[in-house]
């Protein structure tokens, strides 16, 4: 093993190495846990070990796709693109844990779908159960989109025009309805 950095903790460098670590580390072997620690410091591990969002879409993905490369594939860059137009060119953190949000909510409410599309024919207490999935996954999908159009709302700067005879206060964007420049 070699080091990732000057402190006692031997972090592998090698695929075998590092193989053998995490698959220690999947059956609970807490003498793992220094290493893990070093290594999660990098911010690649940090990400792939620890993203939820990453980790359910995974699963979603998986469960949509089957053994199918060509949609997995497709499904992970549709993802990533939409999430990328959702969060915009420099998002918050709020911001960025939304896009997210939607895009695993999106996922989630498709899968829903196409499941209880390719039935051919099902008991009345199995659709029952399927539209309420979908329902409710389609809520939080919606409530997603809401609170990040909320959350950017609530971010736009406020104007604050000052006059001779009274001050006011005016919350929105700073530019005039008829597109001229900036008021200042």
């Amino acid at each position: 093993m070699a080091t990732a950095n000057d402190t006692n903790t031997l972090v592998p460098t090698d695929a075998n190495e590092l193989r053998k670590l995490l698959d220690q580390a999947q059956k609970g072997d807490e003498k793992t846990l220094p290493i893990l620690r070093e290594m999660l410091k990098m911010p690649h591990w940090l990400e792939a070990c620890g993203n939820l969002a990453r980790h359910t879409d995974d699963a979603l993905i998986r469960k949509f796709a089957g053994k199918d490369l060509a949609v997995g594939e497709g499904l992970r860059q549709k993802l990533e693109i939409m999430r990328g137009e959702l969060a915009g060119p420099a998002p918050t953190p709020q911001e960025r844990l939304l896009a997210e949000r939607i895009g695993t909510c999106w996922l989630h409410v498709y899968h829903l779908e196409a499941i209880y599309a390719s039935k051919n024919s099902m008991s009345l207490e199995l659709g029952t159960y399927y539209q309420k999935s979908i329902d409710r996954a389609h809520k939080r999908y919606l409530s997603a989109i809401k609170t990040l159009a909320t959350v950017r709302k609530l971010a736009l700067p406020v104007l604050q025009v000052n006059t001779v005879e009274k001050q006011v206060n005016m919350a929105g964007p700073c530019l005039p309805a008829d597109g001229a420049k900036e008021v200042v």
